[in-house]
């Protein structure tokens, strides 16, 4: 899951150097977090001026029609004071009432015009700022060793016989115990296909039960999941980037 933005936010009680420090220790990119934080503080400025866009709206709405209810005239020019020009974010009640109901029209037509700029703009920042988030990992706890690879990896602890052995890998193992067939799950399903059978199949199916009934035990609910799920949903739990070309996808085409 993506960090929350808060994290990144001083003014919400973040502190986005533990951030970068948690960057670092990770060896990855450190300038995604000040990408974050400009976009976010941008996008947040943005956001509070479409509100006050929004403001300035409802209230020209209001004026004209307090002025069409008491039938007052249209006005002889839909031209705008410089100073409310000037001043446009921080208009009042009482200086749009004081404009004629062209002016006001004119007026809600400039708002418009500013609005729809900074919602785009504020479309725009929301993206630039994800896009940036969601390449930024956890964050790491203090416990865990630093290490750009596995050559530096710390030993925590060690248990029970700790005999050097000829190391054999799982393709090993399940073809001592003849626990699987990679030739035909090959010619079914790719190359990274396989056929799980006989003593590996109960194996998985008891370690599936056993993790169940710990965590059942631990008040857990069991969730079976959907087999798949939707680009936009898996952004958010993972770096699509990464490892993109080697998702299975369902191409489904749009009727023309």
């Amino acid at each position: 899951m993506v960090l929350e933005l808060d994290l990144f936010r001083v003014d919400k009680g973040g502190n986005p150097d533990v951030i970068r420090e948690s960057q670092r220790k990770r060896f990855k990119d450190v300038t995604l977090v000040d990408k974050v934080v400009d976009a976010d503080a941008e996008w947040r400025k943005c956001r509070f001026r479409v509100d006050q866009w929004n403001r300035l709206r409802n209230l020209c709405s209001k004026e004209m029609g307090k002025k069409i209810k008491n039938k007052e005239t249209p006005g002889q020019t839909d031209d705008l004071p410089k100073s409310v020009l000037q001043n446009l974010g921080e208009l009042k009640s009482q200086d749009i009432s004081a404009l004629s109901i062209q002016q006001i029209k004119r007026l809600r037509s400039v708002i418009d015009e500013q609005m729809v700029r900074d919602e785009e703009l504020t479309k725009k920042l929301e993206s630039e700022r994800n896009s940036a988030l969601r390449e930024i990992g956890n964050l790491l706890h203090p416990s865990v060793p630093i290490s750009s690879d596995e050559n530096d990896n710390t030993v925590e602890r060690l248990w029970g016989d700790i005999t050097s052995r000829k190391k054999l890998s799982q393709i090993d193992l399940g073809l001592m115990i003849d626990g699987y067939d990679c030739e035909r799950g090959a010619v079914t399903a790719g190359t990274r296909g396989y056929y799980l059978k006989g003593p590996l199949v109960f194996l998985e199916q008891a370690l599936i039960n056993f993790a169940l009934q710990k965590l059942l035990g631990f008040g857990f609910t069991p969730i079976y999941t959907p087999f798949f799920m939707r680009k936009d949903v898996m952004q958010e739990v993972a770096q699509l980037s990464d490892f993109d070309e080697q998702l299975y996808k369902v191409l489904v085409e749009k009727a023309v």
